[in-house]
C-alpha cells in the first residue's frame, strides 16, 4: 500500500492494481478450465482487462510520467539520453540470460555514431553467477579474504568491456537481477579495483537515468540548507550508534545552514513534516530491509509519546511506502544506515525499496549502503565526502572519500558498501 500526495495519482494506482489482480485471477480460472466455450470467455475477458490496463497506463503517462514508470517499462530514446551525458561518461546496461550476459555500452563521446551504443555478449551461467555474488557479499561483510572472488567477478563481468571504455572517467551501472546486490567498485583485476579507475554511479534502468538527468537542476553550491539526523533514540541501548552523532556533528563544519537532530529529537514526525525544506538530507541511523514486502523497508527514527499521533508515529519507522507520499526538494539524500540500498527485484527488474521511494518523492540522488557498515570507517568517509561536496560532482566526491577510507582500511568491506544512485553530477 503506497500513499501518494496527489489523490488522482492514488486513484490511478489503485485502479491499475485492481485490474492486474483481476487479470491474474482470470488467468488462474483459464488455466483450470477444460471447457472450450468457458476458456474462450476467460480469454476474451483477459483481453478486455489488458486493454483497460493499457488505458490506465496511458492516463498515468499523461498525468504523471514518473508514476507510469513505476508500473510499466517505457522505451528509451538512446540519442536523447546521450545528449544528457557529459564527455568521458559511459553507461553499462546489463541483462542476464540463462547462459549469457548482455551488456550495452552507451557513450556520448564515441568517435563514430555506431560506437555510441554497442552490445557485448559474455558467456556466463546465470545460476552460477548468482551463487558467486551471494558468496562474495558474505565474504565482504565478514571481512574475509576476498581477492579470488573479486578477481573472478571482474574477469567475468567487466574485463570483456574494458577495451570499449578508453577515455571514460565516470562509469554508470544499470544492473539486472542479482547484479543489483553487487558492489562493482570492489571488483579487482589483481592490480587495482574499479574504484581506483572510475567514479561510479548506478541507476535502476536507462529509463530512470533519462528521467533523472532530464530534470537536473543547478546544484545548491552556495549555501545549501542541510538536515542531518543521527543516532535517534530507538528505546534500546543496544541500538545506539554513538559514532552517528559524531558523524552528523562533523558535517556542520562544511555547511553553516544545518539542522542537526539526535536522540529523542530525531523523531519521525519532525522529519516528515519538515523534509521538504532542505537541499541535502543526511540520515545516520539503522535501516531495515523487508525482503517479503519491500514497501515495509524502513529507516528507524525516534518515535513519539504524543497521543495525538498514529501508531506508525509511535514506533518511528519511516517506511518506503510512506516516503512515496512525501514531497522532497533535496538534491541528495544520503542514507548512512545498514542495508538501506537493498530492494526487492520485481519481474520487470526494477528495484522497489527505499531508493525508489526517495526518487519518486523528488530527490535527484540517493547514496545508500548494500551491507552493514563499520561506524568508524563510515564516519571517516562521510567527513571526507562533505568536505569535497561543494566543489566537485557527487560521483567524484564518493570515489575520493572511499579511496581515503581504503588507504586506512584496505579491505573492501569497509569502503565498498556505499553506492550513488541517480544523478552523478
Amino acid at each position: 500500500q503506497i500513499s501518494f500526495p496527489n489523490e488522482a495519482d492514488q486513484q490511478l494506482f489503485k485502479k491499475q492494481e485492481i485490474i492486474k489482480s483481476e487479470i491474474e485471477s482470470t488467468g488462474l480460472l483459464l488455466g483450470m478450465s477444460t471447457d472450450s466455450s468457458e476458456r474462450d470467455l476467460y480469454e476474451k475477458s483477459i483481453k478486455n482487462l489488458q486493454h483497460d490496463l493499457q488505458n490506465v497506463i496511458i492516463d498515468m503517462q499523461l498525468q504523471n510520467p514518473q508514476l507510469a514508470s513505476m508500473v510499466s517499462i517505457p522505451e528509451v530514446d538512446t540519442d536523447k539520453l546521450l545528449t544528457y551525458m557529459e564527455p568521458g561518461t559511459a553507461l553499462l546496461s546489463y541483462y542476464l540470460l540463462e547462459k549469457e550476459v548482455f551488456c550495452w555500452i552507451l557513450r556520448s563521446d564515441a568517435a563514430t555514431p555506431e560506437k555510441r551504443l554497442q552490445l557485448v555478449r559474455i558467456p556466463a551461467d546465470r545460476t552460477e553467477l548468482e551463487k558467486q555474488i551471494l558468496e562474495y557479499r558474505r565474504i565482504i561483510q565478514n571481512l574475509e579474504p576476498y581477492e579470488k572472488h573479486a578477481s573472478r567477478l571482474y574477469a567475468e563481468l567487466f574485463a570483456p568491456l574494458a577495451p570499449y571504455l578508453e577515455g571514460v572517467r565516470t562509469l554508470g551501472i544499470s544492473p539486472h537481477g542479482s547484479l543489483h546486490y553487487l558492489s562493482f567498485a570492489t571488483l579487482y583485476n589483481e592490480k587495482s579495483f574499479l574504484l581506483d579507475q572510475y567514479s561510479l554511479f548506478y541507476v535502476p534502468s536507462a529509463a530512470v537515468l533519462q528521467y533523472t538527468l532530464s530534470r537536473r537542476t543547478e546544484r545548491p553550491y552556495r549555501s545549501p540548507n542541510v538536515l542531518a539526523v543521527g543516532n535517534p533514540d530507538l528505546g534500546d541501548p543496544i541500538l545506539d550508534l554513538p559514532f552517528a552523532e559524531k558523524e552528523v556533528e562533523s558535517i556542520k563544519w562544511n555547511f553553516p545552514k544545518i539542522t542537526i537532530l539526535t536522540r529523542e529529537n530525531a523523531t519521525k514526525n519532525w522529519v516528515v513534516n519538515h523534509i521538504s525544506d532542505f537541499d541535502i538530507i543526511h540520515i545516520a541511523s539503522h535501516g531495515e530491509f523487508d525482503p517479503v514486502n519491500p514497501l515495509l523497508s524502513a529507516i528507524k527514527l525516534a518515535g513519539t509519546t504524543d497521543k495525538n499521533f498514529t501508531n506508525s508515529d509511535f514506533d518511528g519507522n519511516l517506511e518506503a511506502g510512506e516516503i512515496f507520499g512525501l514531497k522532497i526538494n533535496a538534491d541528495m539524500v544520503f542514507l548512512s544506515a545498514c542495508q538501506t540500498g537493498l530492494g526487492k527485484i520485481s519481474a520487470g527488474d526494477d528495484v522497489v525499496g527505499l531508493n525508489r521511494s526517495f526518487f519518486f518523492a523528488g530527490t535527484h540522488t540517493v547514496i545508500s549502503s548494500l551491507w552493514r557498515v563499520s561506524d568508524v570507517s563510515t564516519a571517516v568517509m562521510i567527513k571526507t565526502f562533505y568536505r569535497l561536496y561543494m566543489n566537485q560532482n557527487k560521483a567524484d566526491c564518493l570515489q575520493q572519500a572511499a579511496l581515503h577510507v581504503k588507504s586506512r582500511y584496505p579491505h573492501p568491506g569497509y569502503w565498498g558498501a556505499f553506492t550513488l544512485v541517480g544523478d552523478y553530477y
